[in-house]
C-alpha cells in the first residue's frame, strides 16, 4: 500500500472511532463476516504452513539418513528450514486463536485486513531474497569443492523453499485482496450514524 493509501485508511479508521465503540455492542452482520473471514483465513495459513513444514521434517530426516553427499544436504536444509516455518505456523495459530469476531470494531478489523496483506508482500520479497541466496550458494559450489556438496544441496534447497513459499504468501495475498477489500469498501461506504468513507484500495 502506498503512503496516500495508507494515511486514507489511518483517517478513515479515526473518523470511524465513534461508530467502531458502538459496534462493540451492536456487532453488525458484515462486520462479524469480515472479521471471521479473516481470522478463518489466517487459521488456515497457519495450517498450510505448520502441515508443509511436518510434512518436509518428516521427509528430510528419513532421507537425509539414506542418502549422502549433495542430496543429503538438500534434506538436511529442508529439515533445518521447516523447524523455523513450523515455529512461525505455531506463532501464528496461537495469534489468531486468540482473536474473535465478537471483539473487533471497524478500524480493528480494517487494520487487521491491510496488516496481513502487507505482511503478505513483506514476506514474498523475503521469499525473492531466498530463492536468490540459494542460487549464490550453488554458485559458490564451484570455488569451493570441498563444500560443494554442502553448498549445493543447501542451495538447492534453499531455493526449492523460497519458491514454495513464494507462491503460498502471494497466492493468499491475493486471495486476501480480492476477497477481502470488496468486503471493506463496503463497511468503509456504509457505516452507521451516517458517516461514511470511500477509500479506493486496490
Amino acid at each position: 500500500m502506498n503512503p496516500i493509501r495508507s494515511l486514507l485508511v489511518a483517517a478513515g479508521s479515526f473518523l470511524l472511532g465513534h461508530a467502531a465503540t458502538a459496534q462493540r455492542a451492536t456487532l453488525s452482520p458484515e462486520l462479524r463476516a469480515f472479521s471471521e473471514q479473516r481470522i478463518k483465513h489466517q487459521k488456515t495459513l497457519g495450517l498450510a504452513l505448520g502441515s508443509f513444514a511436518l510434512a518436509n521434517i518428516a521427509v528430510g530426516a528419513v532421507a537425509a539418513g539414506q542418502t549422502a553427499g549433495e542430496t543429503q544436504q538438500f534434506h538436511k536444509m529442508n529439515v533445518y528450514w521447516n523447524l523455523f516455518n513450523l515455529g512461525i505456523a505455531g506463532a501464528g495459530l496461537l495469534g489468531s486463536r486468540r482473536r474473535s469476531a465478537d471483539t473487533e470494531t471497524l478500524a480493528d478489523a480494517v487494520r487487521q485486513h491491510e496488516n496481513m496483506k502487507q505482511i503478505l508482500l513483506i514476506n514474498a520479497g523475503l521469499d525473492v531474497a531466498y530463492v536468490v541466496g540459494g542460487g549464490y550458494l550453488r554458485e559458490r559450489s564451484n570455488s569451493h569443492p570441498d563444500k560443494a556438496d554442502q553448498l549445493r544441496g543447501y542451495g538447492k534447497s534453499i531455493m526449492f523453499q523460497g519458491g514454495f513459499l513464494l507462491a503460498f504468501d502471494l497466492v493468499n495475498y491475493f486471495i486476501f485482496r480480492n476477497r477481502g477489500d470488496k468486503q471493506e469498501r463496503f463497511l468503509l461506504s456504509a457505516t452507521p450514524n451516517g458517516l461514511g468513507v470511500v477509500l479506493p484500495i486496490r
